[in-house]
């Protein structure tokens, strides 16, 4: 938990993150293997991205809600920092290496594929925030 909180300050103080028409851009510079979370808000929801390198350097991105949960308040995923990461809903614990990809399937974060790389900037579109922020409703909203 302390690496994760360590590893959301450091992205924070690194990347320029803005959500301006077009999109939302964040400086990648910081990626490692490591997830690094994201905070962002659209339209008024609080939403966060999961943002890492894969072996060979591509980025990887995923939006921290549970493809199989969503709608709980619970639905979503923490590093483990062994390798692994873990739905707070149901528990389920799948290997890093699966986020941001396409065989995520079932319980796993929710992949992000449209998105574009220009240099150390990353831009997901606008439209893809928007067709996803109603994942993020319960997101969290614990009594």
């Amino acid at each position: 938990m302390k690496r994760t909180m360590l590893l959301i300050g450091l992205v924070m103080l690194l990347a320029l993150t803005a959500l301006a028409e077009g999109g939302f851009t964040f400086d990648a510079s910081g990626l490692t293997g490591a997830p690094t979370f994201i905070d962002l808000e659209v339209d008024g929801t609080a939403m966060q991205l999961i943002a890492r390198k894969d072996d060979a350097g591509a980025v990887r991105l995923a939006f921290n809600t549970c493809q199989s949960c969503a709608g709980s308040p619970y639905a979503w995923f923490e590093d483990l920092g062994d390798g692994t990461m873990q739905c707070q809903n149901c528990g389920l614990t799948f290997p890093l290496d699966t986020v941001g990809t396409e065989r995520a399937m079932g319980c796993n974060p929710v992949t992000i594929s449209d998105f574009t790389v220009d240099g150390d900037s990353v831009t997901v579109p606008e439209a893809v925030l928007k067709d996803n922020v109603a994942r993020f409703a319960n997101w969290k909203k614990i009594d």
